[in-house]
C-alpha cells in the first residue's frame, strides 16, 4: 500500500513538472514590454580582427575615448561581412569594455542600403553562462533525481515569471505591492508543489512560508514609511522614471522587492521544518504532539541561527566595495548607518529576518497539525 502511494506520488511529480515545464514554453512566447524602439534592432554575434586604440585616453585605471574595431559578422543575414565598429568608452569603470583581437562580441546591427552601422553592446557570454546552467541542471538531476529535476524547473520558472509577468505588469503600471505579493504567492506553491509534490510536506512548507510571507509584507510597509525610505536609492531608478513618464511609484517598488528579496529564505526554512518533522514523525510514529512541536522548534531555532546571518551576508557582500571605501575615508558609524542606501539594504536584511523569526514556529504549528498521529492523545 506504501509503495503504491509513493508510486503514485511519483507520478503526479512528474506530472506536475512536465506541465509546469509546457507553461513555462508557453510564457516564453509571449512578447516583450518595451518602452525602447532600439529593443528591436537586431542583435548579432561578431569577431573582432583587429583594433585602434590611438584615441583613447588613460584617465587613472579607466579610460575615455574611441575604440576603432574592425569586426566580421559571425551570426545572422549578414554573416561573413566585414565592417567598422566604435566602442565609446566614458571613464566608468562598471560600464567600459576594452576588446581585443580574437574576442567575440555582441552587436547590434543596423543595415542602411547595403551598408552596415555596428553598435558594440559588449562581450558575447551567453555560450558560457549556457555551458555553466547545463552543468548545473546535470548536476541537480544527478544529485536530486525527481526532486532535482524539479529543483531545476522551479528554478527556470521562477525566472521566467518574473521577466514575462511581474516585470510587464510593473512596467504598465499595475501596483508594484500587490503584483509582487501574488507573484511571491504563486511562486511559492508553484516551488513547493515541483520540489515535495503533492503532499503533506509541501503543505506544511507552503503554510510557513506563506504565514512568513505576509508577516514581512506587512513590516515593509510599516518600516519603509517609519525611517522615511522612498525607494530613490534603487539601482537604475532614475532613469526607469523616465521611461515610465514618472509613473512610478518607488516607494511601492521597494517594498515589492523587499518581500521578493526574502521569500527564497522563508521558503528554505519552512521546508528545512517540514522535512524534518517528516522524517521524526516516520522514524517515530507514536511521538505526540508536543513533543513533535518541540522537535520543529529546535530545527527551526538552529536552522534561524545561520538563516539570519546568511541575509546579512548577502546583502553586505554585495556591498563590500562601498563599505571598504566608507572605512577607508574613515567615515563615522553612525553616519553610514543613516545614509539612505545603507538604511535600505539594513531594514531588508531586518525585514527578513523578523519573516524567519515568524515563519520557524509557524511551520512548527503547520507540522503538528499536519503530522499528528492517529491516535487521539
Amino acid at each position: 500500500m506504501k509503495k503504491t502511494l509513493v508510486s503514485n506520488n511519483r507520478k503526479a511529480n512528474w506530472v506536475f513538472c512536465t506541465v509546469t515545464a509546457i507553461l513555462c514554453v508557453l510564457l516564453c512566447l509571449l512578447p516583450d514590454t518595451r518602452l525602447n524602439v532600439t529593443a528591436s534592432i537586431p542583435r548579432e554575434q561578431a569577431h573582432i580582427d583587429a583594433v585602434d586604440n590611438s584615441e583613447l585616453y588613460p584617465v587613472g585605471i579607466v579610460y575615455s575615448g574611441v575604440q576603432t574595431c574592425k569586426v566580421t559578422v559571425l551570426t545572422g543575414q549578414h554573416q561573413g561581412k566585414q565592417a567598422s565598429a566604435n566602442n565609446y568608452l566614458n571613464s566608468a569603470l562598471d560600464k567600459d569594455k576594452l576588446f581585443v583581437p580574437g574576442d567575440t562580441a555582441y552587436v547590434m546591427l543596423q543595415d542602411h542600403d547595403g551598408e552596415l552601422t555596428i553598435t558594440l553592446i559588449d562581450h558575447y557570454r551567453a555560450t558560457t553562462e549556457a555551458g555553466l546552467l547545463a552543468v548545473l541542471a546535470i548536476a541537480l538531476i544527478v544529485f536530486g533525481g525527481l526532486i532535482g529535476c524539479g529543483a531545476l524547473i522551479s528554478l527556470a520558472a521562477s525566472f521566467i515569471i518574473l521577466w514575462k509577468v511581474l516585470i510587464p505588469l510593473l512596467l504598465i503600471g499595475f501596483d508594484p505591492i500587490l503584483s509582487s505579493f501574488l507573484t511571491v504567492l504563486f511562486l511559492t506553491a508553484l516551488i513547493d508543489l515541483l520540489v515535495a509534490g503533492c503532499t503533506r510536506r509541501c503543505a506544511v512548507a507552503l503554510a510557513g512560508s506563506i504565514a512568513g510571507t505576509l508577516i514581512t509584507c506587512v513590516l515593509a510597509v510599516i518600516l519603509t514609511d517609519l525611517l522615511k525610505l522612498d525607494g530613490g536609492d534603487l539601482p537604475y531608478v532614475v532613469p526607469l522614471l523616465a521611461q515610465s513618464s514618472m509613473k512610478l511609484d518607488t516607494r511601492a517598488l521597494y517594498i515589492g522587492m523587499i518581500f521578493i528579496a526574502n521569500s527564497g529564505a522563508l521558503m528554505d526554512l519552512s521546508m528545512d521544518i517540514s522535512v524534518a518533522c517528516e522524517e521524526i514523525r516516520r522514524h517515530k510514529p507514536d511521538i505526540s504532539s508536543k513533543e513533535l512541536l518541540k522537535s520543529g522548534l529546535i530545527v527551526g531555532r538552529g536552522v534561524l541561527g545561520t538563516m539570519t546571518t546568511t541575509l546579512m551576508l548577502a546583502y553586505s557582500g554585495n556591498y563590500l566595495s562601498m563599505l571598504m571605501y566608507f572605512a577607508g575615508q574613515g567615515t563615522p558609524l553612525m553616519d553610514i548607518i543613516n545614509l539612505k542606501y545603507i538604511s535600505s539594504q539594513l531594514l531588508n536584511t531586518l525585514v527578513g529576518s523578523f519573516g524567519l523569526v515568524a515563519t520557524a514556529p509557524l511551520s512548527a504549528l503547520a507540522a503538528v497539525k499536519f503530522y499528528r498521529p492517529k491516535a487521539t492523545e
